[in-house]
């Protein structure tokens, strides 16, 4: 027993290794930077996520520095605790009951519970490459493995001892643990809860202290976090709501197939199946306490997930915490000559697959569509770091050079491949919201005499993002090709702008109402375009052309313009009010422009400006555009007729 103890904690520290030279390896992929991101802002909570990865990646980058590893590290030995935590529920539910192992005559290490969890850690790949990546599954599946090892203790407790009783406690301490990685570990006392309910011998359990007392314990960990969410209108919730079941997209069966593809995919076909044998098996009636609730919280995570599917895509790491509760049922399954022979080729086939998945990740062996392959958005970033710091050559005469992009993604990835690691702004232009959105923007961190390096995706849709940002000038200064083995996975454009507003241009969007005035006004405007673009242009140039009236008045001349101007105006101001127009007027804050002002019904006026070459915008456009202004004269967007707001 000894010796096969030895050699299930050997496999954990092999696995260990290969973790740790993976993550030396494979660049960051762009969720890890942006974790990385909430590191260095440490919070009691965060937009997507609670705090438990960004506190996992802060302590490593504390002892190892702002490297790849070091923001790892926290992974890889979260991984080697949930690993040994599943070796040791494996040993303890074989040693107090029926071990169902098969007889003496299959290899040694397939008789240990034990050593062929770790075995199974080992080779399956969603586990072995998992614990690499620093993201909130890896946390969660270290807390939700101590927990249920803790459940498992409890459960094996005489009821309302005071082991058993230490034991709901220290569940409680872990289970607030996974409350603080991913907001889905709620399924796990969801699971318990029903286990205790559905069982005669377990709803003893339901008298006693200790699972009141642990779900206590587990609300104080996550109280913090709780907290932070009350002060930021409950987002993190939202967030996640929406993300788990939010608008539908696809069909039904096809989301269901990717559910199954993706768990297939991640822990290999036969033993996902044999897993899923293993948890049937703990269902029935005469199968131990302990093992049937393992059994519940495995079903109740996959059932929870399969109804999600009904509703939107979900991520194959989704309901990879059903597999912590599900490998203690198969590492001590019984298994006949068959069997033994299906777990053997199952382990084979699962090691085949992470041997491929880390070679693909490292060597690229399997030349697919970055647009297909996962692997490919964590190459290319060191491309576009180096390309933005020959950029940054054109930002001259600047009181500051600040950074930019778009999307969180290439904000985060910059930030960590860039010299020094500076602050990089997202803009959140073009994508959803995110963390970026809490903290301060560019907005509010740029002066007048700042430039702006920005990157954005290469062409039109990537230059709109540029004007969205209402600077004084802007020009592309510069093209990034991101490429991974000689194979570009990725274009962007980097623009140097000047003159960023200390507040975003806002825009809304109108109501129905205001819709269909403003169509209405656009129509309306039309006869009297010559009118309108003669007033700007006296406005600009003088005389030429001259206005159109009621009264056809003279052209004007360079002898008192201002009078000339404010007359004609008042004729003008005659005319459009018989057309339902309610004023021309200029505004100091766009001092090339003027307007024409229409009232509607719900208080919203409407204002056509013509703005020709050189009338400047603050949407930094030079184009005919409709202004949107409320009634107390702040001005609200601007709705080109080509891109009305509506």
């Amino acid at each position: 027993m000894q010796s096969t103890t030895k050699l299930a904690i050997a496999l954990v520290v092999a696995a260990s290794i290969i973790r740790l030279a993976l993550a030396a390896v494979i660049p960051l992929f762009p969720d890890e930077t942006y974790y990385w991101e909430w590191s260095r802002n440490l919070a009691a909570g965060y937009f997507d996520h609670p705090p438990a990865v960004a506190l996992l990646i802060r302590a490593g980058t504390t002892i190892f520095g702002i490297t790849a590893l070091g923001v790892r590290i926290g992974a890889i030995l979260a991984g080697a605790a949930a690993s040994l935590a599943i070796v040791v529920m494996s040993c303890r539910l074989a040693a107090q009951t029926d071990t169902e192992t098969s007889s003496t005559d299959s290899p040694a290490m397939l008789d240990d519970p034990g050593t062929r969890a770790a075995l199974l850690m080992l080779v399956i790949p969603g586990a072995l490459i998992g614990f690499v990546l620093a993201t909130p599954d890896a946390p969660l599946l270290a807390a939700i493995a101590l927990t249920l090892a803790a459940l498992e203790r409890a459960m094996a407790s005489p009821v309302r001892s005071s082991a058993s009783f230490g034991w709901w406690c220290a569940a409680g301490v872990t289970l607030g643990l996974a409350f603080c990685s991913k907001f889905t570990s709620v399924l796990i006392p969801a699971g318990v809860f029903i286990a205790l309910l559905s069982r005669r011998d377990l709803r003893a359990r339901l008298a006693e202290p200790g699972p009141y007392v642990a779900t206590l314990i587990a609300l104080l960990v996550l109280t913090p976090t709780l907290i932070w969410n009350a002060n930021h209108e409950w987002i993190s919730f939202a967030f996640q709501l929406k993300h788990g079941l939010g608008q539908t997209r696809g069909s039904i069966p096809a989301r269901e197939l990717a559910l199954v593809g993706g768990q297939l995919g991640l822990i290999s076909p036969v033993i996902a199946v044999m897993a899923a044998i293993a948890v049937a098996r703990a269902l029935r009636g005469m199968a131990d306490a302990r093992r049937y609730m393992l059994a519940i919280v495995a079903t109740m995570i996959v059932a929870f997930f399969a109804m999600s599917a009904l509703r939107r895509p979900v991520e194959p790491n989704w309901p990879i915490p059903a597999l912590v509760a599900a490998l203690p049922l198969l590492a001590t399954m019984r298994v006949g000559r068959r069997g033994r022979v299906w777990l053997i080729a199952g382990s084979a086939l699962g090691g085949v697959f992470s041997l491929v998945a880390v070679a693909q990740a490292t060597a690229r062996v399997i030349h697919v569509s970055p647009r297909r392959d996962p692997v490919s958005k964590a190459y290319g970033w060191q491309d576009l770091a180096v390309a933005v710091r020959r950029a940054e050559s054109t930002a001259r005469n600047c009181s500051t050079t600040l950074f930019a992009a778009d999307r969180y993604q290439d904000a985060s990835e910059l930030a960590f491949n860039l010299p020094g690691n500076p602050r990089v702004f997202a803009l959140n232009l073009g994508g959803r919201a995110n963390q970026y959105d809490l903290w301060p923007g560019i907005y509010a961190g740029a002066h007048p005499a700042d430039c702006a390096l920005v990157v954005v995706d290469e062409g039109a849709a990537g230059e709109s993002i540029v004007r969205r940002l209402g600077a004084d000038s802007s020009t592309m200064v510069g093209t990034a090709v991101m490429t991974w083995r000689g194979s570009p996975v990725g274009r962007r454009a980097i623009w140097l702008v000047r003159g960023i507003p200390s507040a975003p241009p806002v825009e809304v969007e109108l109501s129905p109402m205001a819709s269909a005035a403003l169509s209405a006004a656009a129509a309306g405007f039309a006869p009297h375009r010559a009118v309108l673009d003669s007033i700007v242009a006296t406005y600009r140039r003088g005389p030429v052309p001259a206005i159109v009236t009621a009264t056809a008045a003279a052209p004007l001349s360079g002898v008192d313009l201002r009078t000339s101007i404010t007359r004609r105006l008042d004729s003008l101001h005659q005319l459009l009010q018989r057309s339902g127009f309610a004023a021309v007027y200029r505004d100091a804050r766009y001092r090339e422009c003027t307007f024409v002002r229409l009232s509607v019904p719900d208080s919203t006026d409407i204002g056509y400006v013509h703005a020709p070459e050189g009338c400047k915008l603050s949407s930094g456009h030079g184009d005919g555009v409709l202004r949107i202004e409320h009634a107390r004269d702040a001005w609200y967007s601007y709705a080109s007729p080509r891109r009305r707001h509506d």
